[in-house]
């Protein structure tokens, strides 16, 4: 009899209801995810907040993914921070402005087609490589959609840099750089990379720090007729410069030696009694190789203005020439020098009039004119060989060096520099506005503000010229004709305007397929200044892709100035410093207000993730699971993107290990269960109340944390701290959401009848907690805000989360009232450790100092209570409350109730012979039972 009594007041307590699961895991959250993406207007966000919401718009201009193969754990790491980015704003009621790119053209494509396959022409590469591309991105797209980014997919909504467009709109800027005097063809060293036969510009560029090189101390002979009577009085001695490289293959182009006027220079004897010159603070270093050697006298640099020197292969007699960069901090002081392999090099080449050498082909080889001994052979290693052994007496010493050296970051193999014709951006003209320019910008993180700015000034500080030109097929062509006799050039602005109508009838193959005589046309022949079409020829080189994508503001932003860039931190040197620079060149000022960098991916030995090494990990196994479901569980999309979140905007390195998402699957998993709680309160036992809430201090506290809660948030989003987001989330709810309101809430919601005006208030802040939680995860984690949301008792038409409105009001800011309840839960913290059984079995006396007294007298009117709301906080059965202004500290004293348990409400008040509280007899004289389903 005493158990069904029981069993009839349990299904008097309201307990929570929902049918939101409680965990997804699997093939479950795999559909789910889609799912959601469907019903909840992913695909139509973007146009909606375009149509809906008011400007001014957040302008965030997508830096151009490339086009080659499938994206990796850094694209997550891009897309998903600004996927954070935008419906950060959009959740606020701010419109966005925001279309996706790639970028198509480029070596890496062309060397994928190219890989099985040889002497192919132009147009069946530019064909394959337009294939491959396009298969790419249809890839990228669907696996970007599939992580809930916002953005008009459409083909139309998309930008690509090989587009008909795009490529007309980079033409004309390339004519308007070109008529400003920006852009011009010079004969200069540049880095060059044999294994993909093109000019690299810096940014191109990765530094090997283990690359080793051959460094050599070698002599070359002074012609005794130019020296001074000093240097001839030396017993009638043959003298030699001491030179030292790492590039012995580039002694075959040597075509001077440099000296400084302001080094002190040296005569000295080895024990062979040959005689040698080299800077005098070189000396120590130089006999630690040589051995030693014996000072016979010293001279100025300057009295080896008139002297020459005989070139060890050729013979040829060559002069000594003034190089302000000559130093002693290493070498001897004596440079050689190969004006058409070193920019300081080929400086002194120009300042003194003297034609520059260039004897290495596109594959780093060395041409025919070098002779038979030479011709053909690799520089950078039999020909480097070949030329020691050729000058062996000469050589003096060797010895292999380790040493950061520059790579083609694409093909991983060395460059060289190298003098070749191409096309340049001269920097040295805009440079100075360029700086102006980047102090004005914000960066974030703003603790990285310093060493990012440094990158960002130090790649433009350095750079007098930006080579645009490359020798490849696969890209935009540079627009010149060449006259074939005279080697001038011809382009103009018309001309321009013709290619571009050309492109719309013909498509981007037009320069590959059409004749000059056709791409002249009949209306421009009379600009040509004499040329005859039969001598002119098309120019086969195409521009940078860096260019093609540093212009894509011109394309995509024409009315606007980007509010925010965001992109990897290597972007420094790259895609920030190309807008920049472009932007600069043809309007004047910088194309973005603020720069987002993040860092790269790294595996669990901090190793940067490559597919060469191996350690790549695919996103898709993170959000769908590998094929063994046990060893790799599908965490779904929302994981991956709690960990980008949590770790993508803080760290140079972001490590994807086990650990880590294992780690943000446990805070979703943790997220979903407050929230299912929360809508489990939501339901409605009894439809149409009309009572008005009446909220107890206690809802008053926890919506004045809310409006703390989210003013905090909101900071943090407008700040890009994406992982102290995550962090106040968690900290919200698991320090005042799960354990202090929805626990002290529990009997209120479960055991007051349906009507009470303070169960209605309990689940009116309930509602309140969950549509700001709700909102403010929803940029971070939308798949489960969109998923909470459908669920909601409220939303009977399924309107999808960022479709609502909803502000904080400035009402919820009570200090006052959170202050006293603050003080209210510090004492029952202090109840909990005191407290060795539940804490409803016992009652205590609370001798409090007047401070707290102010504020526990207004949670209970009264000196002893059972039922205040004092009682329901320090979740005690009864208390007694004392003032005494004499002790410092309130005290407490627990002792065990004297009063019998409620066997309805499980607390301790006053009972009536029944074994029920006055308020649970009172819910059932007016509760139908058998109306209430459990």
């Amino acid at each position: 009899m005493k158990s069904a009594t029981k069993q009839n007041y349990t299904k008097t307590v309201l307990l929570p209801q929902t049918n939101f699961p409680a965990r997804l895991s699997g093939k479950k959250r795999v559909e789910m995810d889609s799912y959601l993406i469907e019903k909840c207007g992913f695909l139509e966000l973007y146009n909606w907040q375009r149509k809906n919401l008011k400007g001014p718009d957040f302008v965030l201009h997508d830096g151009p993914p490339y086009a080659n193969g499938l994206p990796h754990m850094g694209h997550a790491i891009n897309k998903i921070l600004k996927d954070i980015t935008l419906r950060s704003k959009i959740i606020t009621g701010r419109r966005v402005h925001y279309v996706p790119g790639w970028d198509c053209h480029g070596l890496p494509i062309e060397q994928k087609v190219l890989s099985n396959t040889k002497n192919v022409n132009p147009l069946e590469i530019r064909r394959k490589a337009r294939k491959f591309a396009s298969d790419a991105i249809a890839k990228q797209r669907e696996i970007f959609i599939s992580w809930g980014t916002v953005a008009d997919w459409n083909e139309s909504g998309c930008y690509y840099t090989n587009h008909v467009s795009y490529v007309q709109n980079q033409l004309q800027q390339f004519i308007n750089l070109y008529d400003k005097g920006l852009v011009f063809r010079a004969f200069k060293p540049v880095y060059w990379s044999p294994s993909s036969r093109t000019a690299l510009a810096e940014s191109e560029l990765e530094y090997n720090e283990s690359h080793k090189s051959k460094s050599v101390i070698i002599r070359m002979q002074l012609d005794a007729c130019t020296l001074s009577s000093k240097l001839k009085n030396l017993e009638n001695k043959p003298l030699y410069a001491l030179i030292w490289t790492t590039t012995p293959w580039s002694l075959i182009a040597n075509q001077a030696i440099a000296f400084s006027s302001n080094i002190v220079y040296c005569i000295v004897e080895d024990n062979l009694k040959n005689l040698y010159i080299l800077a005098q603070e070189c000396l120590t270093s130089i006999e630690q190789k040589l051995g030693p050697l014996k000072l016979i006298t010293t001279i100025t640099g300057q009295e080896l203005s008139e002297a020459k020197y005989f070139q060890p292969i050729t013979r040829e007699r060559l002069p000594f020439l003034p190089g302000q960069h000559v130093t002693t901090s290493v070498g001897t002081g004596l440079v050689h020098t190969a004006p058409a392999h070193g920019p300081e090099d080929f400086l002194i080449a120009v300042e003194n009039n003297i034609p520059v050498l260039s004897l290495i082909d596109d594959d780093g080889c060395f041409i025919r004119e070098t002779g038979d001994e030479f011709a053909g052979l690799d520089v950078l290693t039999d020909g480097a060989n070949k030329i020691l052994h050729h000058i062996s007496e000469n050589v003096l010493h060797t010895d292999m060096i380790t040493h950061s050296y520059p790579y083609d970051w694409r093909t991983k193999k060395p460059v060289i520099i190298r003098a070749s014709h191409q096309w340049f951006i001269d920097i040295n003209s805009i440079k100075e506005a360029a700086i102006d320019s980047i102090a004005n910008i914000r960066i974030y993180p703003e603790q990285n503000y310093t060493s990012y700015l440094n990158a960002l000034l130090a790649q433009v500080k350095q750079r007098p010229y930006w080579c645009i030109s490359r020798q490849r097929s696969w890209g935009t062509p540079i627009p010149i004709l060449y006259n074939k006799r005279t080697g001038d050039i011809y382009t103009s602005r018309k001309w321009i305007e013709r290619l571009c109508k050309l492109m719309e009838r013909y498509g981007t193959d037009y320069w590959w397929e059409l004749s000059v005589e056709k791409l002249i046309g009949r209306e421009l022949r009379q600009e040509l200044n004499g040329n005859n079409i039969d001598d002119l020829e098309k120019g086969m080189d195409i521009m940078d892709i860096w260019l093609d994508s540093g212009l894509s503001w011109s394309a995509v932003l024409p009315e606007y100035k980007a509010d925010l860039y965001l992109e990897g931190m290597d972007q420094c040197r790259g895609w920030f410093q190309s807008s920049l620079l472009t932007s600069i060149a043809l309007q004047g000022r910088s194309p973005y207000n603020a720069l987002f960098v993040h860092g790269f991916a790294v595996d669990d030995k901090a190793s940067k993730m490559s597919k060469s090494i191996g350690n790549v990990v695919n996103s898709e196994e993170i959000t769908k699971g590998g094929e063994n479901l046990n060893k790799n569980p599908a965490y779904g999309v929302d994981t991956l993107r709690w960990w980008v979140a949590s770790h993508g905007c803080q760290h140079s390195q972001v490590p994807v290990t086990t650990t880590l998402l294992r780690e943000s699957h446990e805070s979703i998993q943790k997220l979903r269960l407050v929230l299912r709680f929360l809508l489990g309160v939501l339901h409605s036992y009894n439809e149409g109340i009309t009572i008005e809430p009446e909220y107890v201090h206690l809802d008053k506290y926890m919506l004045h944390a809310l409006y703390q809660y989210n003013k905090e948030i909101q900071n943090l989003y407008e700040n890009y701290l994406y992982h102290h987001v995550c962090k106040l989330i968690i900290n919200f709810l698991t320090n005042t959401v799960s354990p202090v309101y929805c626990h002290l809430i529990k009997d209120r919601l479960y055991c007051d009848e349906v009507e009470s005006p303070t169960r209605l208030a309990a689940m009116e802040v309930t509602c309140d907690i969950l549509t700001v939680l709700a909102r403010s995860i929803a940029p971070v984690v939308p798949h489960l805000a969109e998923e909470v949301w459908l669920y909601h008792p409220e939303n009977l038409a399924s309107i999808p989360l960022y479709h609502t409105e909803f502000k904080v009001p400035e009402t919820w800011h009570q200090p006052e009232i959170s202050k006293h309840v603050e003080r209210a839960l510090s004492l029952r913290s202090k109840v909990n450790t005191l407290a060795d059984c539940n804490t409803w079995e016992l009652s205590g006396t609370i001798t409090a100092t007047t401070t707290d007294y102010e504020s526990f007298s207004i949670l209970q009117k009264d000196r002893e209570s059972s039922t205040s709301e004092f009682c329901d906080i320090l979740q005690l059965s009864s208390i007694t409350l004392l003032e005494s202004p004499m002790v410092n500290e309130t005290q407490i004293e627990l002792h065990n109730t004297k009063k019998m348990l409620c066997q309805r409400c499980r607390r301790h008040p006053e009972l009536d012979k029944n074994g029920l509280c006055g308020r649970c007899i009172k819910v059932l004289d007016m509760t139908n039972v058998s109306s209430i389903s459990m």
